[in-house]
C-alpha cells in the first residue's frame, strides 16, 4: 500500500483527522516557540547595541546565526553544510547554564521585566 491510501483513510475518519489537526496545531506552535525565541534573542541583542556593549551583542548574534543553521540543517536542498548539521540550537538561558554568557550578560540580556513593562531606569541613568 502506499502512503496517499493511508492518509486518505486517516482524513475520512473522524478520529484520524482530529490526529491530523493535532499535528499540524503542534507543528505551528513549535514553529511560534522557535520565532519567539529568536525575537527575544534579536531584542537583546539590539539592546545590547543601544548600551555599547557590542562583545555581547556579537555573541547574540553568532547566536542568533547558529540557531538559524541549526533550524536549517545540514541539507538545504541544494547542497550539504557541515557547519549547519553541527550547529546546536540555544536559547538564552541554555547559553547561559552552558556559560557562554555570564549572569551579568544573562540579566542585561532581559528585555521585558514586571509582567512586560519595560524597565526605562537603566536608560534613563545613561541618558544623565
Amino acid at each position: 500500500m502506499n502512503d496517499t491510501y493511508f492518509r486518505n483513510r486517516i482524513e475520512r475518519s473522524p478520529l484520524g483527522n482530529m490526529g491530523l489537526q493535532l499535528l499540524e496545531s503542534q507543528e505551528k506552535l513549535v514553529s511560534q516557540e522557535y520565532e519567539i525565541e529568536n525575537l527575544r534573542i534579536k531584542a537583546a541583542m539590539y539592546k545590547a547595541y543601544f548600551f555599547r556593549n557590542s562583545i555581547l551583542a556579537e555573541k547574540l548574534e553568532k547566536q542568533s546565526e547558529e540557531n538559524r543553521d541549526a533550524l536549517i540543517g545540514g541539507f538545504d536542498g541544494f547542497s550539504y553544510a557541515s557547519w549547519r548539521a553541527n550547529a546546536v540550537y540555544r536559547t538564552l538561558e541554555d547559553m547561559c547554564d552552558e556559560g557562554l554568557l555570564t549572569e551579568k550578560e544573562y540579566r542585561e540580556c532581559k528585555v521585558w521585566n514586571n509582567g512586560g513593562r519595560f524597565v526605562w531606569s537603566r536608560i534613563q541613568k545613561n541618558i544623565k
